[in-house]
């Protein structure tokens, strides 16, 4: 019923692609914000075996705060599809109120794109000075940050815009440059990884630390961006 993104590796079947992805980029080293993973359809009918993990996990990673979301079967190679799950932001670490909050806003068909085979994550919510979505494919690297929590993916105008094609790099900021070369160096490396694990051209939402980018999700990006440039 409850599995550890940081410990476990998911299968995408019983616990939707986002959660499912996020295990395996744990696996390859990167960076991940910890998350309890709650099986959608085992929740309502074991509500104090949920409680008593959350209270559990929450004792263990001490967050400050958390985020709520849904991860279900969206985000195919074939079909990605953004914005279809769901996401809670700044939620207290308090388990109660937090599977309260579940039960009345997530536990939703279009949430969860019919409930089987789809889970909530309890994740750390993530304290970054930059947040942002960063697409590659095949050596080319498009970059968007902003200083806001939910930063690009909430139509908030980006701090910083970069752009990487082979050997040339355009870069854009309001930002001193020296930090966003390094950022936009850093999402280089994480992305060609998990391009070359994943085998798809990826969309990737991340925080960064000021030392790490930390990996919020991963899906295929919805049009490629050999065709974009082209």
């Amino acid at each position: 019923m409850v599995a550890d993104l940081l410990t476990q590796r998911l299968d995408a079947d019983h616990w939707g692609f986002k959660a499912a992805r996020l295990s395996e980029v744990t696996q390859l080293g990167l960076p991940v914000p910890p998350a309890l993973c709650l099986r959608a359809e085992d929740l309502s009918r074991a509500a104090a075996e949920a409680v008593n993990a959350t209270i559990t996990w929450l004792r263990l990673y001490r967050p400050r705060r958390v985020v709520l979301r849904t991860s279900a079967h969206e985000d195919l190679a074939e079909s990605a599809q953004a914005g279809r799950t769901a996401s809670l932001l700044n939620c207290p670490p308090d388990a109660s109120a937090l599977l309260r909050t579940i039960d009345q806003e997530l536990l939703t068909t279009e949430n969860l794109g019919g409930g089987s085979g789809a889970c909530i994550m309890v994740q750390e919510q993530i304290e970054a000075p930059l947040y942002g979505v960063a697409f590659y494919e095949d050596g080319h690297l498009t970059v968007e940050a902003a200083r806001h929590t939910e930063g690009i993916t909430a139509g908030r105008p980006p701090q910083t815009r970069a752009r990487v094609e082979g050997n040339r790099f355009h870069l854009t900021t309001q930002e001193s440059p020296i930090p966003g070369m390094l950022l936009t160096r850093r999402l280089l490396q994480s992305c060609r990884l998990l391009h070359e694990h994943f085998g798809f051209g990826v969309d990737v939402e991340w925080a960064w630390t000021g030392a790490a980018v930390v990996v919020l999700q991963i899906r295929p990006i919805t049009r490629s961006l050999l065709e974009c440039a082209a």
